[in-house]
C-alpha cells in the first residue's frame, strides 16, 4: 500500500485522509517534500538584540544592511562582519521590544522612526551618521514608501492617521505644499502598516482601506475603506511583495491581492491549531516575512513571551500548502550580501569547511536574496545551511469497523538511506499512540523490516540534520489483514 506524502492540515481530522497532523522542518514542494535549511550565523553579534533592520540596495548597486537596537544605528560592515555605530552623534535612542525600529529606503535615503525618537534619515553616499530627517516630521511607528511619497503611519500624536512627504522628497512635510499632505481614518482603530504601492493597501487594526494616488488633485491620494470589521491584530505580521500581502488577524492568517479581495489561507488547515495555542500578547506580536525568490510567506510565533520567536510557520501561496519549522530567532527578513570572492570569505571563516554556507549559495552572491533572521546571540544569518532534521507523518490508517491490520515492512521513498521509520499504533482512536522503537533500512533492500498488529496505524520518517536529499514522496507499507479481535 503506498502512502502518499499528507497535506499539513492540524485542523482537521486526519484518519483515512489526505491530511496530516505531525510534520516539522520541511517545505513543501510540488508532489513532495523538500529539506528546510538551517539557519546559520554569518556576522559577528551586535553589542545588544536588534529591533528593526534593513537591507538595501543603493543607486550605485551597493548592499548595506542597517539595524537597530534599544540604544543605536548600526551599519554592516561588509569587509569585516562587524557592526559600525552610525548613530546621530551624541545621541541615545530610546527603541525598545514594543516600540520598535521600522527602517526603510526612499532613493538613498534611509528613514529609521520609533514612536520614542524624532524620525532618522541616513543618505548613502552623503552622510556617515544618521541625524534627523528634516522638514519636522512627527514621530512615527512605521514608515512605507508610496511611489513617490515617503509615508509615516502610528503617528504617536495621531495614530490612525498617515501623513505623506513632498514629492520626491522626504525631507518635506508641510501638509498642504509640494503634494504633502495627510489624512485621518474616523474608524478602524489605529493604522498598522501598508503595502509598498503607488496604490497601496493600508492595514488598519479592524479595517482595510485602499489608498488611490490622483496626480494633479488636491486631494492627492483619494482613499476607500475596503473591508470593515478585518484587519491586522500584529502590525509586525504584516508581509508584502509588491501589490501582494499577507496578514495575521484574531484567529487566522489571510491573503490580500492588489483588488482588495481577502482569502483566509488557514482556514480549516492551521488556523485553529495555532491560535487556540497562542495568548493574546503572541498574537499582538505574530512577525511576518515574504520569500525574496519563492512563493513563500513565514510566520514567526513567540509562544513564551520571552522575545524568542520558537517557530515558524510556511505558507506556498502557489501550492495552497502550510508546513512547519522549529526556529530560535530574533524576527524574521528578506536580505542580501555584497558578494564575496574566495579571498573575500577570508573574512568569514580561514577554513572552506567550516564556511556557514556551501559555496554555491545565494548568500555568496552579491545581490542575490535570501532569508534571514538573527539568532539568539544577536548575529545576522541566513536560512541557507545545511538541511534540519525533518519529520514528515502519515495520516492515521484504519478501519473503523474493527478490523486489525498487520504490517510487516515498509520503504520510505526519499533518496537518501540516512532516513529513520517508526511506526505508530493504537487498538482505539481515544487510546494514545504507541509509537515503536524506529529503525533505519536494510542497507540491501531499503526496505525496514517492522511488524506491528493494531486496529490503527502511523508512520513516522525521520530524517537527520545534515542529511544530503532532495524529495519525500511518502511510504509504501506492507500490510495484510489480522481478523477483527
Amino acid at each position: 500500500m503506498l502512502i502518499d506524502i499528507a497535506e499539513y492540515r492540524p485542523d482537521v481530522a486526519d484518519l483515512n485522509t489526505a491530511f496530516t497532523d505531525e510534520l516539522l522542518n520541511v517545505l513543501a514542494a510540488d508532489g513532495s517534500y523538500i529539506p528546510a535549511p538551517m539557519l546559520a550565523a554569518l556576522t559577528a553579534a551586535l553589542p545588544a538584540r536588534p529591533n528593526g533592520w534593513l537591507s538595501v540596495r543603493s543607486l550605485d548597486g551597493t548592499i548595506r544592511f542597517f539595524v537597530g537596537t534599544s540604544t543605536k544605528l548600526y551599519l554592516l560592515n561588509s569587509t569585516t562582519l562587524a557592526w559600525d555605530d552610525v548613530s546621530q552623534a551624541a545621541t541615545t535612542y530610546s527603541a525598545t521590544d514594543d516600540v520598535p525600529w521600522c527602517i526603510k529606503a526612499f532613493g538613498n535615503f534611509i528613514i529609521a522612526v520609533n514612536q520614542n525618537d524624532d524620525p532618522q534619515v541616513y543618505e548613502i553616499g552623503t552622510d556617515v551618521l544618521f541625524r534627523d530627517l528634516a522638514g519636522s516630521p512627527p514621530r512615527a511607528g512605521a514608515v512605507a514608501v508610496w511611489g513617490d511619497f515617503a509615508v509615516l503611519m502610528r503617528l504617536t500624536s495621531n495614530s490612525n492617521r498617515v501623513q505623506w512627504s513632498g514629492l520626491n522628497d522626504c525631507e518635506f512635510w508641510t501638509p498642504g505644499a509640494n503634494n504633502s499632505d495627510y489624512q485621518d481614518f474616523p474608524d478602524g482603530g489605529q493604522v498598522q502598516a501598508s503595502t509598498e504601492a503607488t496604490n497601496p493597501l493600508i492595514f488598519m487594526e479592524s479595517a482595510i482601506q485602499r489608498a488611490t494616488f490622483v496626480p494633479g488633485s488636491v486631494e492627492i491620494f483619494t482613499f476607500q475603506k475596503i473591508h470593515d470589521k478585518r484587519g491586522a491584530k500584529s502590525p509586525y505580521s504584516i508581509a508584502t511583495r509588491g501589490e501582494l500581502g499577507f496578514f495575521a488577524d484574531e484567529g487566522g492568517f489571510f491573503q490580500i491581492g492588489p483588488d482588495g479581495n481577502v482569502t483566509p489561507i488557514g482556514f480549516e488547515k492551521v488556523d485553529r491549531t495555532f491560535f487556540r495555542r497562542m495568548a493574546v500578547s503572541s498574537i499582538s506580536r505574530i512577525a511576518g516575512a515574504v520569500d525574496p525568490f519563492y512563493s513563500r510567506v513565514y510566520w514567526v510565533i513567540d509562544y513564551d513571551g520571552d522575545g524568542i520567536f520558537d517557530q515558524m510557520l510556511v505558507y506556498d501561496w502557489q501550492l495552497v500548502k502550510w508546513t512547519v519549522i522549529e526556529v530560535a530567532v530574533v524576527g524574521i527578513f528578506a536580505f542580501a550580501t555584497s558578494g564575496y570572492t574566495l579571498d573575500g570569505l577570508d573574512a568569514v571563516s580561514s577554513s572552506l569547511d567550516a564556511l556557514p554556507f556551501p559555496l554555491d549559495s545565494k548568500a555568496w552572491q552579491g545581490g542575490a536574496p535570501v532569508l534571514g533572521a538573527f539568532d539568539t546571540d544577536f548575529k545576522l544569518g541566513a536560512f541557507s545551511g545545511v538541511s534540519m532534521e525533518a519529520t514528515i507523518t502519515s495520516p492515521e490508517l484504519g478501519d473503523t469497523a474493527g478490523r486489525v491490520m498487520r504490517t510487516a515492512a515498509s520503504y520510505p521513498i526519499v533518496d537518501t538511506a540516512d532516513v529513520f521509520v517508526s511506526v505508530g499504533v493504537r487498538m482505539r482512536r481515544g487510546d494514545n499512540v504507541a509509537w515503536l522503537p524506529e529503525q533505519q533500512p536494510s542497507s540491501n533492500t531499503g526496505m525496514v523490516r517492522k511488524r506491528s498488529r493494531a486496529r490503527f496505524h502511523r508512520f513516522k520518517t525521520r530524517i537527520p540534520a545534515d542529511t544530503v536529499w532532495t524529495h519525500f514522496k511518502g511510504i509504501d507499507v506492507e500490510t495484510s489483514e489480522a481478523g477483527s479481535r
